[in-house]
Order: C-alpha cells, then structure tokens, then sequence
C-alpha cells in the first residue's frame, strides 16, 4: 500500500529505509527551535493592585450569573413546554391505525366492562338526586303555596273579627245612646 497517489511500493520502502520511519512532519515552516526573544517569566510584581471592593465586584458578578441563571431556565422551561407540545412520546404506530388493529386482553375487557358499570350506576344515582332534588323543591313550593294561602285565610278572619268588634261597639254605642234618650 503506498502513502502516495500512483506510487509503488518499492518506492514506499525506500522513503521508509531512508527516513528510518513512516512518522512524518506535519510542519511545513522550517523551525530553529528558539524560544521567544527578549521573554521572562512574569513575576507577581507585575500583577495589577485591586481598584474595588471584593464585596463590590462579587455582588455586581453575582447579579450577573443570577440573570444567566434566570434566563437559562426560562429557555430551559420554554424548549420542555415546547417539546411536550410537538414531540408525541410512544404514540400509535401509523400501521396499527391504518390496519385497525387492536389487541384486547381479558383483563382489559373486563376492566371496560366494570367502568362501563360504574358509569351506569353513577348515571342512575345522579338522576335519583336530580328526581329526589325536584321533588323536593316541588313540596317547597307547595308548602310556600300553603303558607301563602294560609296567611291570606288568616288575613280575611283577622278582617272579620275587626269588622265584627267595630259591629258590637257600634250596637254598644246605641244602646248606651237610647239609654241616655230613655233616662232624659
């Protein structure tokens, strides 16, 4: 196999014998192996004297990484309402759909069957409370009916017993009247 585009192998080993291996310089710059002129190593001296207070620059950095934070988990929380939104997890295959097959267990079915009784039975308790609230609200409006005409009834003897008052004070005052006409 060779390193280069249409040469042969013998050619391969003789670069090999040559070079005294396959490693070859990815350099292509001829370098003189110096370090860097006029360079020292830098000292602490050359460290720069603090202007602010720590606590200063710590709060300032702190509200900083605080409106990262915020503002990472509201993209966060945006791509997740995002995702549940779009991504259907597990759903129906599309072959299951277009064969409209179903796999139905016994356990299943019975499982149906006992919901399916369940909501019968709560249908028909709902319309027992429902006839039962009617009813009721029917013997309400019956006794109120009751009341009312009870109190008309008890309103009309209240009248006829005024009436009948005013009738025997108003004989009362004749008689007393001819016996005051009588004894003059």
């Amino acid at each position: 196999m060779s390193l280069q585009l249409g040469g042969s192998p013998l050619a391969l080993c003789r670069t090999v014998v040559r070079r005294g291996s396959m490693n070859k310089s990815i350099h292509t710059s001829a370098s003189r192996r110096k370090a860097l002129e006029n360079w020292k190593r830098p000292s602490i001296e050359e460290m720069g004297v603090p202007t602010e207070s720590h606590t200063h620059v710590f709060s300032k950095n702190q509200k900083r990484y605080n409106m990262q934070l915020l503002a990472g988990v509201g993209f966060f929380g945006t791509t997740v309402l995002v995702a549940a939104n779009t991504v259907e997890l597990n759903g129906t295959p599309t072959y299951t759909k277009s064969t409209g097959f179903v796999t139905t267990t016994p356990e299943l079915i019975e499982a149906v069957a006992e919901a399916e009784e369940e909501e019968i039975a709560e249908a028909e308790a709902s319309v027992e409370v429902e006839e039962e609230s009617a009813a009721a609200e029917a013997a309400m409006v019956a006794a109120a009916e009751e009341a009312k005409v009870a109190a008309e009834e008890a309103a009309v003897a209240e009248a006829a017993q005024v009436a009948a008052e005013e009738a025997a004070a108003a004989a009362e005052a004749e008689r007393v009247a001819a016996e005051e006409a009588a004894a003059a």
